[in-house]
């Protein structure tokens, strides 16, 4: 089997894909000398560099990632998927699995420019996993050798919490936990408005407004449901079911529903 340089290339190193990076290097998953990355923009790798020593980068060079790394996350817009994907197909070589992050783009796309003996795992994975806490759908082709799926689960596993699921289901993990991380950080961003509208200086309502998130998720995750800790913090006639009588006659929960509803039907549209 042929002997690569490094174990991860990245093939688009933005916002998520560099994420991705930080993340898995921080949680001790890859070293950065183990990475490979390139990006039409210097900026992108720059800010790479920055944020993780040690990754190797080489401006706007497919090729040379696709030679030297046995694992290529591919984390290019997805209008710019085809012409990518036919530069990844032109240098695969023995023993490569290939991990998209492109949203909409369906294993059967990947396999039909890749070729259909390619190793490809579809992922939908979030930009919290740069401090350890992202979420992540994926589902792998019949290719993929089981000790890839168990490297990639852990890797994944290191920086947030992920399932695998059927390919069908991957567009609504795009709508809810790929675009959420956004409607989590509006719903704060108003929270803590809220704080200054009551007096509040705005550094104390923002840090106090992102507690109360991150803590509520906390105890989600690990004690019981939405619907349990909302009604122990709901005392009859009490400060906070009034707050939450406000937030029903403002459509909180349709608002939301329709989100990740609009979010996913924009991830299938991305796919055609």
């Amino acid at each position: 089997m042929t002997a690569y340089q490094y174990e991860l290339g990245i093939i688009g190193a933005g916002k998520m894909g560099s994420a991705l990076v930080c993340g898995l290097v921080s949680r001790g998953a890859i070293k950065a000398e183990q990475v490979i990355a390139t990006d039409v923009f210097d900026a992108a790798l720059t800010a790479l560099s920055g944020a993780c020593p040690g990754v190797t980068t080489v401006a706007n060079n497919i090729s040379q990632v696709v030679s030297q790394a046995r694992i290529l996350l591919v984390a290019v817009k997805p209008q710019d998927a085809e012409a990518a994907l036919k530069s990844i197909a032109a240098g695969l070589g023995e023993g490569q699995l290939v991990v998209s992050i492109m949203a909409g783009v369906t294993i059967g796309r990947l396999s039909g420019i890749l070729g259909d003996d390619t190793a490809i795992v579809r992922v939908m994975p979030n930009v919290c996993c740069e401090v350890a806490e992202g979420a992540f759908g994926y589902a792998c082709n019949a290719v993929v050798a089981p000790e890839d799926r168990d490297l990639l689960h852990g890797w994944f596993n290191a920086i947030g919490a992920a399932e695998e699921l059927k390919e069908a289901l991957l567009d609504a993990v795009t709508g809810l936990s790929g675009s959420g991380p956004a409607f989590v950080a509006l719903f704060i961003e108003a929270l803590a408005d809220g704080g200054v509208a009551a007096g509040l200086p705005r550094a104390v309502a923002q840090r106090l407004a992102a507690q109360t998130v991150l803590g509520a998720a906390s105890w989600v995750c690990e004690k019981g449901g939405p619907a349990e800790l909302k009604d122990m913090v709901c005392s009859p006639a009490g400060t906070t079911i009034t707050g939450v009588r406000k937030l029903e006659a403002g459509g909180i929960r349709t608002a939301a529903i329709e989100a990740v509803v609009a979010a996913t039907e924009r991830s299938r549209e991305l796919g055609k």
